[in-house]
């Protein structure tokens, strides 16, 4: 049964109110073409209009603005005069967020072999470019990389907005080989910015003994205009008297400081490889960590630590174990062994409770070319609620097989958020990331996993046998599994997928207002030979 409402078509359903609570409802913008290869993002803003941006290789970035009540009301395309919007494959997407009542992208572009940042600055009601800036710029990329031990020198620019207000920073990392003339304490800098996209704080990050000469990114957290929290692994191109190898830190920014101060895990040494998410929720800091290379039979290779808020001091860290998942797939996936899925995602609420997003990831080589060879399958999704010592509260788990080209690394879905993304395949067909792993939206009482099938094989059971991995964006469907009292109800909200027909939608575009419940996200509609997008409002 389809639950739609159209902005120009009037019905009414006799469904129970207790129905109607559980069943999201639907509404649709003007229709137009399908999106060409590009990227795309929607924006809800807090005052009620919905941002669409489409980065096209042919056009440069076109944005559409729809008001309240879903009507195009401005549509605009950016002309910028540092950024070159014509040259996308050079471009990559450092994060995109609202600041202000704006929009605010923060692009990175190769100019001569140099990383340079710009941030633009959009009107929400027009979308037109108030103001361009340059934020930095890193040595040129062609040198050798510093690759020791499963960990890389990270030579990249990274954003991260406090989730709680407009304060941001920009953390900017030169990883090259240290020349003579360098000096190490300039070689990593983090910019604090108010929500007026003023520098606050100009903090510069180094270790005052020098134990480490070289850091990779894992993440990093701003609270507000008080911290600044930055997750990086330390290590050093040749071993030094009494070094432990590579080690994970936590270091904090504060006002009155223009250095950081760190935090050494000493329990990390040796670890390579690394991949984390840093959040802060109440009086406590947390900064999940991902072993790919510890994960085994008893161990998942994900580790949880608590910081405080105010000293950056580590209070706790415990290895997460997941049995009750491992239970419920084995029950209702038909597992033999034990579910070890890549964390994607933390959600970390007020009360130090959490959500994990866990997703299946298995990569493999095929074809030739340098560039495509590599594959990723997006298998099995895992869900889990925590409580506030990391214990297992309640799971979900969700059949479902996909397949990239390239290697998708974990916390995808965190840095998708933000829609950090790169244009990293030239082929179109190639570029399925955008239609590709899910979405996970928790109501009280009620919750939902989204994604993109093949019609064929949303009854099998998720046997790797009987299914084939989702590779191609024609052939997907949406699909949304409502969880509800321990039941599990799949529902189709734009129509019964058919053969000749079908709904598929962007999951890389779409953005979620946690206040309003609703859900945006582009749709692709085929009907035989003919195709049409909209946007979609989905109220849960």
């Amino acid at each position: 049964m389809n639950y739609l409402r159209w902005p120009v078509l009037l019905g009414a359903l006799l469904i129970s109110s207790f129905a109607i609570a559980q069943v999201p409802v639907v509404t649709l913008g003007p229709d137009f073409a399908e999106p060409e290869d590009g990227w795309d993002k929607l924006m809800q803003l807090k005052n009620g209009n919905t941002v669409y941006l489409h980065f096209s290789k042919k056009d440069g970035l076109l944005v559409n603005i729809y008001d309240t009540a879903r009507a195009l009301k401005a549509t605009d395309t950016v002309h910028a005069q540092q950024w070159n919007a014509a040259d996308l494959e050079s471009t990559e997407i450092d994060g995109i967020f609202e600041i202000n009542g704006q929009p605010v992208l923060f692009l990175q572009q190769l100019v001569k072999y140099n990383p340079v940042m710009f941030r633009l600055i959009l009107d929400g009601e027009t979308g037109k470019l108030l103001r361009e800036d340059k934020l930095g710029e890193l040595p040129t990329i062609q040198h050798r990389s510093v690759f020791i031990d499963d960990n890389l020198a990270s030579h990249d620019m990274y954003v991260e907005k406090d989730a709680n207000s407009d304060y941001y920073a920009v953390a900017m990392f030169s990883g090259a080989p240290i020349q003579k003339n360098d000096s190490v304490h300039e070689r990593i800098r983090v910019l604090h910015f108010s929500p007026g996209h003023e520098i606050i704080n100009n903090g510069l990050f180094y270790l005052p003994d020098s134990s480490y000469s070289y850091f990779s990114y894992i993440n990093m957290a701003v609270k507000g205009k008080e911290k600044v929290y930055l997750g990086t692994v330390g290590f050093n191109a040749k071993r030094k008297d009494g070094d432990a190898g590579a080690k994970v830190l936590f270091s904090m920014l504060s006002p009155d400081s223009a250095t950081f101060a760190h935090e050494v895990l000493d329990y990390t040494a040796g670890f390579g490889n690394i991949g984390g998410e840093v959040q802060v929720a109440a009086s406590q800091v947390r900064m999940l960590l991902y072993v790919s290379s510890k994960q085994k039979e008893g161990y998942t290779g994900i580790m949880m630590n608590t910081f405080r808020e105010s000293t950056g001091k580590l209070k706790k860290h415990v290895q997460l174990s997941f049995p009750e998942l491992s239970r419920n797939v084995q029950q209702n996936l038909n597992y033999r062994e034990e579910y070890k899925g890549t964390p994607q995602r933390l959600h970390l609420n007020e009360d130090g409770s959490s959500t994990l997003l866990m997703e299946s990831l298995s990569f493999f080589k095929q074809g030739n070319s340098q560039l495509n060879k590599l594959h990723t399958n997006l298998g099995d999704i895992g869900i889990t609620l925590l409580d506030t010592a990391g214990r297992e509260n309640s799971t979900l788990a969700v059949s479902k097989y996909q397949v990239i080209t390239g290697v998708c690394e974990p916390f995808q879905l965190q840095r998708r958020s933000k829609s950090e993304w790169v244009f990293r395949n030239k082929i179109a067909t190639l570029n399925t990331n955008t239609w590709l792993s899910y979405d996970y939206i928790p109501v009280p009482d009620v919750s939902f996993v989204l994604f993109n099938d093949y019609l064929q094989y949303l009854d099998t059971g998720g046997q790797d046998k009987v299914r084939k991995p989702l590779k191609y964006a024609t052939d997907a469907n949406f699909v949304c599994y409502r969880f509800y009292k321990g039941k599990m109800d799949r529902l189709f909200l734009f129509g019964t997928p058919e053969v000749t027909k079908g709904y598929a939608c962007m999951m890389g575009a779409a953005d979620y207002n946690a206040q309003t419940r609703m859900y945006a996200t582009v749709l692709v509609s085929r009907k035989g030979l003919e195709k049409k997008a909209n946007i979609a409002w989905i109220k849960f």
